[in-house]
């Protein structure tokens, strides 16, 4: 649902050629998961992921469906699937199927888990998350696990794709990867895991507050939420300046970080009066003015407003039916390569004619465009 398109999306960012299967007549999932961009048939989920692909409808499960995805596979580079595990192998088309028909191929299935105890769970990101260890360390101290704002299960597993098949492709030689999403999450647990080893604690639900530094979470301000990340005694020395509060680092209960931590209440006590007599904006032209880390907590609409994403070239402005839609693409710079990007999504089975019609006979073509 999200993580072979996010996988595939960024490759074609990164200038591939993208030919995506879709069932036929329904096509892929979010197709159908809303909001629409206005009357243009696509929704916003599907554009999201999709841009610059090419759509062919073809029903893998019968024998000329399957037939067709080999002609495709003979000329691929990578095949991405993305379904729970055994069903390429149902139809024939798992990697020693078609090893045989490319030996070159770099095969990659993106699944919920490695070999395990949990291989044949059905897993979306909401499973990961809360297997993987990531929902228990996200929300309030006194509040229930929250599932993170961003659907980092798939997106992990996506990224891990692309590192994978990137490496497998300057190896030169076809193999298969598998990738998981929940492992994958797992290791993204860095630091909350080597805490938890030497505490032999779980790690903490904290909210925006970092259990090892302080001052290091949101503070309400005059008109929103603003972070502030004090991770050095030079910049709480340069943050107590800034707020024009340079006792307080002279204060033996906040001398030392961990003296901040161990008397984090009152430390809040003394910032959140400070922090809420102005606008973030004030706020993040004192902070950038002293060379202190903090920022403005922007919601999903400020930021694709923010200058600095439109200067940096992050930002690739396509309009679907009169809506404009400034989507991220690959932020990589390169200093001797472009990425490519910009294109539209397609339509379900718009380029199934062309794209077959490159690989298949014509009496092949019609039984598979006719079985459409």
């Amino acid at each position: 649902m999200l993580s072979g398109p996010f996988a595939t999306q960024l490759l074609a960012d990164l200038g591939a050629e993208i030919v995506k299967i879709e069932r036929p007549d329904r096509g892929d999932i979010t197709r159908s998961v809303g909001p629409e961009i206005g009357d243009s048939g696509l929704t916003a989920y599907f554009a999201s992921l999709n841009r610059g692909k090419r759509s062919v409808e073809l029903d893998m499960s019968i024998e000329d469906g399957a037939a067709a995805l080999e002609a495709l596979v003979e000329t691929a580079d990578v095949l991405v699937e993305n379904y729970r595990p055994g069903t390429m192998e149902k139809w024939g088309l798992g990697y020693e199927d078609l090893r045989r028909v490319n030996e070159d191929l770099v095969y990659c299935s993106i699944s919920g888990f490695l070999e395990g105890p949990y291989r044949d769970l059905p897993a979306f990101d909401m499973v990961v998350q809360a297997l993987g260890g990531s929902m228990s360390i996200t929300g309030q101290a006194d509040g229930p696990p929250a599932r993170p704002g961003i659907p980092i299960g798939d997106i992990c597993a996506g990224m891990y794709a692309v590192i994978g098949i990137t490496t497998a492709l300057y190896a030169d030689e076809g193999q298969y990867i598998d990738v998981p999403m929940f492992e994958g999450l797992v290791s993204w647990l860095t630091e909350r895991a080597g805490r938890t080893f030497v505490t032999e604690e779980p790690y903490p639900r904290q909210g925006t507050v970092h259990p090892s530094l302080a001052p290091y979470r949101a503070f309400e301000t005059a008109d929103g939420w603003f972070a502030v990340a004090i991770g050095s005694e030079d910049t709480w020395q340069g943050f107590c300046e800034a707020i024009d509060r340079p006792d307080l680092a002279d204060d033996k209960r906040f001398a030392r970080n961990d003296d901040r931590v161990a008397n984090r209440d009152a430390l809040a006590a003394e910032l959140v009066p400070i922090l809420e007599r102005r606008t973030n904006e004030e706020w993040f032209d004192l902070f950038r003015e002293h060379g202190i880390p903090g920022a403005p907590v922007q919601d999903t609409v400020e930021v694709f407003e923010d200058e600095h994403l439109r200067e940096s070239g992050t930002l690739e402005d396509l309009t679907i039916d009169g809506v404009e839609l400034p989507f991220p693409v690959c932020p990589i710079d390169f200093s001797a390569a472009g990425t490519r990007s910009g294109h539209e999504p397609p339509q379900l089975g718009e380029h199934s004619e062309d794209v077959l019609g490159e690989v298949l006979p014509e009496d092949a073509l019609l039984r598979v465009l006719e079985g459409e």
